[in-house]
């Protein structure tokens, strides 16, 4: 089965494909069998998709998850921790930039 369709983007963005079956089988949580796809970016040059909001967000999540994992997980050795602790802070950075760079204050 093939689709096409034309949509009109007012600028950078992506999309993806969902479906879903109203037909058997359902999961454990009464919800149909769905399928999505990965994304597919959308880009315009000199323009960086970007959400204020969404990167914002972004920022708590990692601050969150870097609290949780420093206090309630089970500890794992030193190195593995640091390397844990890196993730969140390479994240942190990165979004730190891309917000500057875009000319958002936060």
């Amino acid at each position: 089965m093939n689709l096409r369709e034309s949509v009109q983007v007012a600028g950078p963005g992506w999309l993806a494909a969902r479906c879903s079956s109203r037909l058997g089988p359902v999961t454990w949580w009464q919800f149909a069998v769905q399928a999505h796809t990965s994304p597919v970016y959308l880009t315009v040059p000199g323009k960086e998709l970007l959400s204020e909001a969404a990167a914002t967000y972004m920022l708590t999540l990692i601050d969150g998850a870097q609290t949780w994992a420093e206090t309630l997980a089970t500890r794992p050795d030193e190195e593995r921790l640091k390397l844990v602790r890196q993730v969140f802070e390479d994240a942190r950075a990165q979004l730190h930039r891309r917000l500057h760079s875009s000319g958002v204050g936060h």
